[in-house]
């Protein structure tokens, strides 16, 4: 019995709300304007005009429009909001329009807007959600439907159509040709590390844009990095960049060096003839036999360097182990014996300045007897101090001895007269 009544109570409720619907007026919200192009820095108008029609087999007071709540969408980077009536307020892209207590407008009601112009292209104005018309004098609230303006904002009379670049430049790689502002197609080499490139461009006039398209995930082999340049007033130019991306290097398969019982492995070359180790570097040198008269050059120290398996004498920078000079004494095909400098690294042979070497050798000689003769000095001069030491002892000993004396004969004198 309970379910029966639930369900008759929920049949009514449907019906007069089916009713209630099929009396409501329908309301037309149309967004207008005089011209849909305008243009950069001038003001427009937007009218938004509501009309209202009965329901079928319905009164025309149904047809009244009273308040009207709504929310009105717009571009703000494209167009500013300027003016309009009291009842609506807002900015930055939403407009609230919030008509309380309105007069009854009989079948059509309109609200002027005014706008400006800020940039070039497309902008929309829509209305957001539904809209809410009432019927005057009851809580009615009608059927909406509305239009989305489009409008085209084009550039200023007075905008600039250049769309050049004055300088154009990349990173990694360079152009070819180079850049000048009438070429607008480049070749550029990159690395095979490289993923991405990085674009600079400079236009000719401070209003003109630069856009870049295809200057990341560069694959391997050529891409096309397209630059294009818009003006102030619409007109595009492309510059093309065509950025070849390198293969990847196959990596040198490396040959094991054999280890080296102890010293250092060289790259120059040495073999043994008759008895002595001839070297090759562009000219045969041989190493010295007489090494007992050459000492260390200032910084190095005595090691061992093998040349092609032959232990060889040679000096290397003190306290560094890793150093990639040596210095060998070797002997020109005249026999003429001298220090010899061998860069590891760079693979190079050549004469090492001797001076430095033979100037230690006579500073150390030197040194050696000057400091010898300081030494005997400074025995002599302790010598010296001694006797200059008793010298004024016995200086003044004496000095006292005649004192007492002369004394003593004026004692006796003195003695005498009395």
């Amino acid at each position: 019995m309970k379910r029966g009544l639930f369900f008759i109570i929920v049949a009514v409720m449907l019906w007069f709300g089916a009713k209630e619907t099929a009396q409501a007026a329908v309301a037309t919200i149309d967004l207008q304007t005089e011209s849909e192009i305008v243009r950069v820095g001038e003001e427009f108008e937007i009218t938004l005009l509501i009309t209202a029609q009965p329901a079928e087999d319905e009164s025309s007071k149904t047809a009244v429009i009273g308040d009207f709540e709504a929310y009105l969408f717009y571009d703000a980077d494209a167009m500013e909001f300027i003016t309009a009536p009291s009842c609506i307020t807002g900015g930055a892209g939403v407009l609230k329009i919030a008509d309380i207590g309105a007069s009854p407008s009989k079948e059509s009601r309109k609200y002027v807007i005014r706008f400006s112009a800020l940039s070039r292209g497309s902008a929309e104005v829509s209305m957001y959600g539904m809209p809410l018309v009432y019927v005057y004098g009851g809580v009615d609230v009608m059927s909406v439907s509305s239009n989305v303006l489009n409008l085209n904002i084009a550039a200023a009379e007075n905008a600039s159509n250049n769309a050049s670049l004055s300088a154009l430049k990349v990173n990694p790689g360079k152009l070819t040709p180079a850049f000048a502002t009438t070429i607008r197609e480049y070749e550029v080499f990159v690395p095979y590390d490289t993923e991405r490139i990085v674009v600079s461009a400079l236009t000719e006039d401070e209003n003109a844009t630069v856009g870049v398209n295809g200057s990341t995930d560069l694959r391997v082999g050529r891409n096309t990095v397209i630059v294009t340049v818009t003006a102030e007033d619409g007109t595009e130019k492309r510059y093309y960049l065509y950025v070849t991306r390198q293969e990847k290097e196959a990596e040198p398969t490396k040959v094991p060096e054999p280890p080296a019982p102890e010293g250092y492995e060289a790259g120059l070359h040495a073999v043994e003839k008759d008895g002595k180790v001839v070297l090759s570097f562009g000219g045969e040198y041989t190493v010295s036999d007489d090494q007992n008269h050459y000492v260390a050059p200032t910084g190095y120290e005595e090691t061992v360097l093998y040349l092609d398996g032959i232990r060889v004498k040679a000096y290397t920078k003190r306290d560094v182990p890793d150093s990639d000079f040596f210095i060998l004494v070797l002997e020109d095909r005249l026999g003429n014996g001298a220090y010899y400098r061998y860069d590891r690294e760079e693979q190079t042979l050549q004469r090492y300045d001797e001076e430095s070497i033979e100037i230690r050798q006579v500073v150390e000689e030197d040194n050696s007897a000057f400091y010898r003769t300081i030494d005997e000095y400074k025995t002599h001069q302790v010598i010296l101090l001694f006797l200059l030491a008793m010298f004024i002892a016995l200086s003044v000993l004496l000095m006292l001895i005649v004192v007492r004396l002369y004394r003593q004969s004026r004692q006796e004198d003195n003695d005498l007269d009395d």
